[in-house]
């Protein structure tokens, strides 16, 4: 028997599982098909081994905890907060989060049933669309039960990857800097944490349904955004559409702002956001070089924007 029948028992008096759509993250459970009294649902069934093998990550009680605590970050969103949100950010249904210790049950309605797909690149300014309507919607807000700091990269949650970084340089001197000019923005807001391509879902009409909240947490807007673009742009395109897709997020966040908090001054935010959009780069930067050096999000645009920063700060 599978492990998550006994946690859907208790809830629904019929249960019919289909075929299993794709294993998650090294060996930490499944997103399988199923029917729910009568009902289409897609459940993603997770249970942490003790022991997780990757090629990038080092086994360690530090980086376990790390995935374990997302899963309960991801359980309490769609618990407490999904619900709440705008429908011009809206994640994926969740009907049932069920959790009985380090084993969940997310339970959602199967969004290919309600003319949802994968996004696509077609989709680049509705999920810049989204992400604004997220932050202006959480600005300044309290989250409890999320991250403190959200994103999978940050420096406090990857000490491993820190060590991993040459000693004497740049940006490794420059971590913790980075680290606190992000933390110490004064207008902080929820992010998705993991807001690339692959996390959205799209309609016909171009509405967009956001899902996989594992890295849910406290954040400026600009992280979100750079994140997304590395997900969906290569090198090239980023030199060309980079500024054109950010001061479109910014003229979205600005209207979307005005709607959810009219008190707020949506130009003082933009003003130091987009201060802040080479340190998102840097930071990531930061991870990646101390994770996998040769990956191919380290790119010319990339280092660009961590050149521009490393030259302002040291003029």
């Amino acid at each position: 028997m599978s492990f998550y029948l006994p946690l859907l028992i208790p809830h629904f008096e019929r249960i019919a599982i289909g075929e299993t759509l794709t294993s998650l993250w090294s060996g930490c459970g499944q997103i399988v098909k199923c029917q729910l009294d009568e009902q289409a649902c897609v459940i993603k069934a997770i249970k942490v081994p003790d022991h997780i093998n990757h090629s990038k990550i080092k086994q360690s009680a530090f980086a376990l905890n790390r995935k374990r605590g997302s899963y309960h970050v991801e359980y309490t969103f769609y618990q407490q907060f999904s619900h709440k949100l705008p429908k011009q950010a809206a994640a994926i249904e969740c009907i049932k989060a069920i959790n009985k210790g380090d084993e969940f049950a997310l339970v959602f309605k199967d969004f290919s049933k309600q003319g949802y797909i994968q996004a696509s690149t077609e989709n680049i300014k509705a999920i810049l669309m989204w992400l604004a309507h997220f932050h202006a919607f959480h600005l300044n807000t309290k989250f409890d039960g999320l991250w403190p700091q959200g994103s999978y990269w940050h420096l406090d949650t990857r000490p491993d990857e820190f060590n991993n970084l040459p000693e004497k340089s740049d940006i490794k001197q420059a971590a913790n800097q980075l680290n606190n000019a992000l933390k110490q923005c004064d207008y902080q807001t929820l992010i998705h944490g993991d807001a690339k391509l692959a996390n959205f879902a799209a309609n016909s009409q171009g509405h967009i349904r956001g899902y996989d909240f594992q890295y849910v947490g406290a954040g400026v807007g600009v992280v979100d955004v750079m994140y997304f673009m590395t997900s969906c742009m290569d090198d090239s395109e980023l030199h060309k559409y980079a500024q054109t897709y950010l001061n479109y997020y910014f003229s979205q966040f600005k209207n979307a702002l005005s709607h959810y908090q009219p008190a707020v001054n949506a130009d003082d935010v933009i003003t130091q956001w987009a201060h802040l959009w080479p340190v998102a780069w840097a930071d990531f930067y930061r991870f990646l070089l101390g994770w996998s050096p040769e990956h191919k999000k380290i790119n010319g645009y990339m280092q660009a924007q961590v050149n521009n920063w490393l030259a302002s700060n040291n003029s």
